[in-house]
């Protein structure tokens, strides 16, 4: 009968600190998913904005590339988002923070991306893009810097954590030029890296 009653208390310690965590990793997820909301809207609004004065502006694929670059990184962080509350790192408040890091560099990423306001007598893509790149690269550079400590941190990707350098190097040199097609080139790069990161998520190796 004693042990009967030490099983039960068990289970229900056990039960509460189950729930503990599951309602701590719901208020994490809600929190995560505001941040996103923020930087998504914003993106949105301001493509929004350019196709509402579509006829003013004069468009390039390059601004537009990083503008889909940098949703899908947000996808990708948010994709990874649940497996990563699990990781001991952001069982404390300064591991939560070094954690929170990549995820508030990559919204002021997708705020910079995109002009918040636009010209009524026209629009050129291309020349804010290379008015704002040298802020937008830092900040690229910072995020991966921080991202790629973090997944050293957790022990997550012991595969390829160290694969994100790889576009730190190419977001330092576009940081120092302003030549079209070291930006073209560079741009052309980063695309095929992502769809690689999308090969090696298919396969399980990141």
């Amino acid at each position: 009968h004693s042990f009967q009653i030490k099983n039960n208390v068990y289970n229900l310690s056990r039960e509460h600190f189950i729930n503990l965590i599951m309602s701590n990793e719901n208020l994490l997820i809600t929190f995560i998913a505001i941040l996103a909301g923020l930087g998504l809207t914003d993106l949105i609004h301001s493509f929004h904005r350019l196709l509402r004065k579509r006829h003013a502006t004069k468009w390039h694929w390059i601004p537009l590339a990083h503008t889909f670059m940098s949703f899908q990184a947000m996808i990708i962080i948010w994709y990874n988002i649940r497996s990563e509350l699990n990781s001991p790192l952001i069982e404390t408040s300064l591991g939560f923070f070094v954690w929170l890091v990549p995820i508030i560099l990559i919204l002021l990423v997708m705020l910079a991306v995109l002009p918040d306001q636009l010209q009524d007598d026209g629009f050129d893509l291309l020349e804010w893009y290379f008015n704002q790149h040298q802020y937008y690269f830092i900040l690229l550079t910072l995020f991966i810097l921080s991202y790629t400590f973090n997944r050293f941190l957790m022990f997550e990707h012991t595969n390829v954590w160290y694969l994100p350098l790889l576009l730190g190097v190419v977001y330092i040199i576009l940081i120092f030029t302003k030549n079209y097609w070291v930006h073209a080139i560079a741009t052309l790069l980063l695309l095929s890296f992502f769809m690689l990161n999308y090969f090696l998520q298919h396969v399980g190796y990141v």
